[in-house]
């Protein structure tokens, strides 16, 4: 299942944060963000940043009305101090070669090189993806539908021949053992020619489990060669 990591300012996109991790559990995806639920009392906030970061796919920055311009308490623009956790993710990220993709919340514009840091600068090509408040279902089905092309699809992909190990490893073990049961099953076939004794439907029971075995190993190759779908919540 792809990891996906949700970069967001509580005061700006908290709200839309909540509903997107939502939103995405209901896809092949685990939503990971890094909030109060999320981090035990105690814990180190940055090591669990960094951790959470390297076992990504992806990382979703979402970007409202406010990401660019709040403020602390005295004033200044938050995103200018290097040590805001918003802008340390999203620099952690690039500098682990991470996918990055800007989720736009009802944002009139597209970001402008003067309005971010230097070290922020990679985010004006990375190709985005806008989200309007009043179609959030719609637009946010969408783009977990394009999410799972990008990210699930590639999985498979990268995997030798298209599937996951883990399932590689289920095909070629009831190939094994429907082809083991249909032996036994010839076997059972020609006992009773050999041994008057037996009964003559003596291999019915292994061969039922044959076609048993033989029909879960086609159900899972087809598993294996499916594309990513959707799954329902």
């Amino acid at each position: 299942m792809a990891r996906l990591f949700l970069s967001y300012r509580r005061s700006d996109t908290g709200a839309y944060a909540d509903r997107l991790a939502r939103h995405l559990a209901s896809y092949q995806f685990d939503a990971v963000f890094q909030d109060r639920q999320d981090i035990e009392l105690g814990e180190n906030y940055a090591d669990r940043i960094r951790s959470s970061l390297s076992q990504c796919s992806a990382v979703l920055v979402l970007i409202g009305k406010d990401w660019l311009a709040a403020r602390d308490a005295q004033g200044r623009r938050r995103l200018d101090d290097p040590t805001d956790w918003v802008r340390r993710e999203v620099t952690m990220a690039l500098s682990l070669k991470l996918p990055i993709i800007t989720v736009r919340f009802d944002y009139p514009h597209e970001l402008a090189p003067s309005e971010l840091p230097r070290d922020l600068a990679a985010l004006l090509t990375t190709h985005g993806y806008d989200i309007n408040g009043n179609y959030f279902e719609r637009d946010a089905s969408d783009l977990c539908v394009r999410l799972e092309k990008l990210l699930v699809a590639a999985e498979r992909t990268a995997s030798p021949g298209g599937a996951a190990p883990s399932a590689s490893r289920l095909l070629n073990q009831l190939r094994i053992i429907w082809i083991g049961l249909a032996v036994i099953t010839l076997g059972a076939s020609v006992a009773p020619v050999l041994v008057p004794a037996l009964p003559g439907l003596f291999w019915i029971f292994p061969g039922s489990m044959t076609m048993a075995a033989f029909l879960w190993w086609l159900y899972w190759l087809g598993e294996s060669t499916r594309p990513a779908r959707m799954r329902v919540a």
